[in-house]
């Protein structure tokens, strides 16, 4: 998904407590990256986000706060 911003992008991806910063993909935890920040021709608010095993509501909950935090 696209945010506003590279700093909307950051800022989602550290303000939201089920995420982890990663670029692979391999894991069983909810993983998010950047691709711009790697050269990948992507708008720079553009955010890949890999779903894991964290309970469904819980990880909702926590991707709504964290995109609250960066709307304001």
């Amino acid at each position: 998904f696209e945010l506003a911003s590279e700093q909307k992008a950051e800022a989602f991806i550290d303000n939201c407590a089920l995420i982890e910063s990663a670029t692979s993909f391999g894991g069983v935890h909810t993983s998010a990256e950047r691709r711009s920040k790697r050269g990948d021709a992507v708008p720079p608010g553009f955010v890949r986000l890999s779903i894991g095993c964290e309970p469904v509501e819980e990880l909702w909950q926590a991707i709504e706060a964290s995109l609250d935090k960066v709307a304001s």
